[in-house]
């Protein structure tokens, strides 16, 4: 009898030290499987506001406002209604992005503009106002790029072009639109 005794002395004593783990973690951290995850509950609702980023020097770089913003603090983003994005540039041709409702992330410098998207370059003495229209457009403004893999439809002068995704390279200053490309090209006079 004695030899079964010593065979179940060790299964005893890790049951219990299971059981003396359950309760420890149990104790210290709550029951582990009820644990509720984050909830995306909006944490503050700002209304009429306008932010500005400044560059190193001091000098205005962008402007974001919109009417109505609803933030979250679980990840830190911010549901926009009709967002205005400003790029100030020093030839005048400021570029604006418009939409009926944007997803900011990274303290706004990500985002993503949702409906009737306007992605326009301001005019110069030296070239008319360019107009980009989609459905969607991904601007990373501390790099400069705005991105789309919708229709998009530019405007510049008389110049139509139509085509679906669309790379913008503000630093760059250039454009490309990368599939089903159409359109009408208006090439100035050079004289």
């Amino acid at each position: 009898m004695r030899t079964r005794v010593t065979h179940l002395l060790p299964l005893v004593l890790m049951l219990f030290l299971a059981a003396l783990t359950l309760w420890l973690q149990y104790a210290v951290g709550g029951s582990g499987g009820d644990a509720k995850p984050a909830s995306h509950d909006p944490d503050a609702i700002v209304e009429n506001f306008a932010l500005q980023r400044l560059d190193e020097s001091g000098k205005l770089r962008y402007t974001f406002s919109a009417p109505k913003m609803v933030h979250f603090s679980d990840d830190g983003s911010g549901e926009v209604i009709y967002p205005r994005i400003v790029q100030l540039a020093d030839d005048g041709a400021n570029l604006i992005a418009t939409a009926n409702r944007a997803t900011v992330q990274r303290q706004g410098e990500e985002a993503f503009l949702y409906g009737n998207v306007l992605f326009l370059r301001e005019a110069t003495p030296e070239r008319p106002e360019l107009r980009a229209r989609t459905e969607f457009l991904h601007l990373l403004a501390e790099k400069g790029i705005s991105r789309t893999d919708h229709t998009v439809t530019i405007t510049e002068g008389r110049s139509v072009l139509t085509g679906v995704g669309m790379v913008v390279d503000t630093k760059k200053h250039q454009f490309t639109l990368q599939s089903q490309v159409k359109g009408i090209f208006d090439a100035p006079n050079r004289e």
